[in-house]
């Protein structure tokens, strides 16, 4: 008999996540990715193109830098427009589309309906992040007040404590935190508590950034999430994320 030949291990590839993201995109433990839609599509195109997945937590003011020096292959889930310093070549097709949304205490839906409404009102952002043109002019001329946080969770506890009128999110985030019959501990409003303004405020396409050292070509990257979109996994795995219940 001849021995057993031992199959080779696949080969690494590398995704940076923001250490700030949370639920639904992330869920950690013990500093450990452990789930999200971010994970579950890294997994996925992982699984396709032969890559054994590896997710690295990294600051934002080092995430441009590493993708650029080769410390990480790949970052998914971002538009082009939040990563200025990546070569826009270097982006995949699209994986989905998100909808930047107002949320509002429900309470408050009545009197706060439309954009005017919240005319010189405080609008809760990320600390950092570039919105939609229409919603940095209305930070910049006044129209809003805008009042940063470093976290979806530290915007959500803010709405419900009163202290911003409004907050940025997007539709994936509000269909989370409206989710029937669940709450996220002391982190966000039960279920009911929130109402989300009728009009979208602006949309991205997100993607999957790639290094130019990744050892996955975008030839491979973009036939990956083509045949993800084609099959209904990404439609899937959003919809998923959205119903997930807080652990």
């Amino acid at each position: 008999m001849f021995p057993t030949k031992a199959r080779a291990e696949p080969r690494p590839l590398v995704f940076g996540i923001l250490e700030t993201e949370q639920p639904p995109l992330v869920e950690m433990r013990d500093g450990a990715v452990t789930g999200g839609l971010v994970k579950a599509i890294g997994d996925e195109i992982a699984q396709r193109t032969g890559f054994k997945p590896i997710y690295r937590l990294m600051p934002r003011n080092r995430f441009e830098g590493d993708l650029a020096n080769g410390l990480i292959d790949l970052a998914c889930g971002y538009s082009p427009d939040w990563l200025p310093k990546v070569d826009p070549g270097r982006f995949s097709v699209p994986l989905l589309t998100s909808r930047s949304v107002l949320v509002v205490r429900r309470e408050d839906a009545d009197r706060l309906r439309a954009l005017s409404d919240l005319a010189g009102r405080r609008v809760g952002a990320i600390l950092g992040f570039h919105y939609p043109a229409e919603v940095e002019s209305a930070f910049i001329d006044g129209t809003w007040q805008r009042e940063d946080a470093p976290t979806a969770d530290s915007n959500f506890r803010k709405l419900r404590n009163r202290r911003v009128d409004a907050i940025l999110t997007t539709d994936l985030e509000a269909e989370y935190r409206q989710g029937a019959g669940r709450s996220d501990g002391a982190n966000a409003p039960r279920d009911g508590a929130l109402a989300v303004l009728p009009q979208p405020v602006g949309e991205h396409q997100e993607r999957c950034a790639n290094a130019p050292a990744s050892p996955l070509s975008m030839d491979a990257l973009n036939a990956a999430v083509d045949a993800m979109r084609a099959d209904g996994t990404l439609t899937r795995l959003r919809r998923e994320a959205a119903h997930r219940a807080g652990s």
